[in-house]
């Protein structure tokens, strides 16, 4: 059965109706002759209203400032809105459970505040779209009885997955408006008085938020700008070429990818996170394919994610890390890989090593160039062991790889060749002092030995410096100049350590 409407604007809201099948929204220019715009009043209202499957159809221009068409706290099984031919039509979707396709190019706007999206919504090739989750206007007594005339309950929707595709848009906002207090809050309604019904989510209800956000755009589709604000996502996809800005700001996110992604205008990752930080709960970054250039990642928290991926990035003379969360040793960036689909962690190219020190070698020249040196030597240091991983670097030039990261960790740590050069030479030293007779003596202890210890350690003492010339025999002094050989690479590599910033 279908059902058609034809609504008149400025008309009494057409509310508390169950419409099965299939409805049709006819938006005619005849319903709109000598009616006057009235300023911040919707044109055609739908309140507390159920559609199985709904279209909007416009087959006409109209001549009319904004035909604005609000639905509140409706279900809408099915929609579907392609046939619009007028361009001053705009849609408003509070508190409703709806899904769908909007695919118009005429479609001025289309805004969604509080909406449930049953399983997934694809917005495609609209001029403006905001979408907002703001705890203020939480109204809990409609949420109930849309809840009761779909047989479902709140602890059963909220953790579902709420998907929104929103392809070839030239403007988007979507943001979250949080506030601090949780539960049911009473509050008087501005207009009548009345008591409302207020609820704020807990910290318990966001856990369990599952809203995911796919961007998608093509070149040359007009792209101004995407804003991404205060947001709480299990997912973030980012995809294709956009022509405007992209700004993504303070947002928790669990997933996030970017893939064949690139910008005109540039594009800002600011203060980015995981939304949840466990062991047990797996959260990915992905950049694949992507053309960095004028993208900058600031205070973006690399460390927090369990697993990335960095596959084929161009990094750019604009690309800039400033505050980034890298890991802090070897053993955490293992995590970070060179594979082409982060699902599938196994499956790794031939060239999987000489491609992550090409990666890592990338990042830490971008990182120096945006004046982090501390975090640049952490990537030199993974570079490097990476480089010794790969099968075609000569057996000498690995072995030297292997020292490097034995002795100081590549230049970053100055307590191991500290450590070694005191534990090394005191073993040689003992090792001296018994080839002359000097020690394991148990009729007596010369205590000035121990000061002669620091003698020993000056690798430029003299061979007579504890005994005479004749008393030494060939293992003893084949004991000194070695020990002179090994404590003197262990200073050295304290040196070099101790100057890490101090390189260029």
């Amino acid at each position: 059965m279908t059902t058609i409407l034809s609504p008149t604007p400025y008309d009494n809201p057409t509310a508390n109706e169950e419409l099965t099948g299939e409805t049709i929204i006819r938006i005619e220019a005849s319903k709109f002759d000598s009616i006057d715009y009235q300023e911040g009043r919707p044109s055609i209202s739908y309140v507390n209203c159920r559609f199985t499957t709904l279209h909007i159809e416009n087959q006409e221009e109209i001549e009319f400032k904004d035909i604005s068409i609000n639905f509140l706290n409706c279900y809408i099984g099915d929609l579907k809105i392609e046939e619009i031919k007028s361009t001053n039509i705009s849609l408003h979707f509070s508190s409703s459970i709806i899904s769908g396709n909007i695919n118009n190019q005429n479609i001025n706007y289309v805004g969604i505040n509080n909406c449930i999206i049953n399983n997934n919504i694809f917005i495609q090739n609209i001029n403006k779209v905001y979408i907002s989750y703001t705890e203020e206007n939480i109204f809990a007594r409609r949420w109930i009885n849309l809840f009761k005339s779909i047989n479902t309950t709140f602890e059963q929707i909220l953790p579902t997955k709420n998907s929104f595709f929103i392809n070839d848009c030239k403007e988007l906002t979507f943001q979250f408006n949080e506030d601090s207090k949780t539960g049911f809050k009473l509050s008087d309604r501005h207009t009548t008085g009345e008591k409302s019904l207020h609820y704020y989510l807990t910290n318990e209800d966001k856990n369990k938020l599952n809203i995911n956000l796919n961007l998608k755009n093509s070149a040359g589709k007009g792209h101004i700008i995407s804003k991404i604000h205060n947001s709480i996502l299990n997912s973030l996809s980012i995809t294709g070429n956009f022509e405007g800005e992209i700004q993504l700001e303070n947002s928790s996110i669990n997933n996030f990818y970017l893939h064949n992604f690139s910008t005109d205008k540039g594009a800002i990752f600011f203060d980015i996170k995981p939304r949840t930080i466990s062991d047990t709960v797996s959260t990915k970054l992905e950049l694949h394919k992507s053309n960095l250039d004028n993208v900058i990642f600031d205070n973006f928290s690399l460390a927090k994610y369990t697993e990335i991926s960095l596959y084929r990035n161009k990094f750019g003379q604009s690309t800039s890390f400033i505050s980034c969360d890298f890991p802090n040793n070897f053993a955490e960036f293992e995590k970070i890989k060179t594979i082409e689909n982060i699902h599938y962690p196994e499956k790794k190219d031939d060239n999987y090593y000489k491609n992550r020190y090409e990666v890592f070698l990338q990042l830490k020249k971008t990182v120096e160039n945006s004046g982090n040196f501390y975090e640049s030597q952490k990537l030199q240091m993974v570079s490097n062991e990476a480089l010794k991983q790969i099968e075609s670097i000569p057996a000498q030039d690995k072995f030297i790889l292997w020292v490097n990261s034995f002795s100081n960790n590549h230049g970053l740590s100055i307590g191991r060749p500290f450590k070694w050069l005191i534990i090394v030479s005191i073993i040689f030293y003992i090792c001296y002092l018994w080839t002359l007779d000097k020690i394991f003596i148990c009729s007596s202890i010369d205590w000035n030995l121990i000061g002669y210890y620091f003698s020993f350690l000056d690798i430029t003492h003299r061979t007579d410096f504890l005994v005479n010339k004749n008393e030494l025999n060939g293992l003893s002094l084949f004991i000194d100049y070695f020990n002179k050989i090994i404590t003197g690479f262990f200073i050295y590599q304290f040196v070099a350590s101790f100057r890490k910033y101090g390189k260029k």
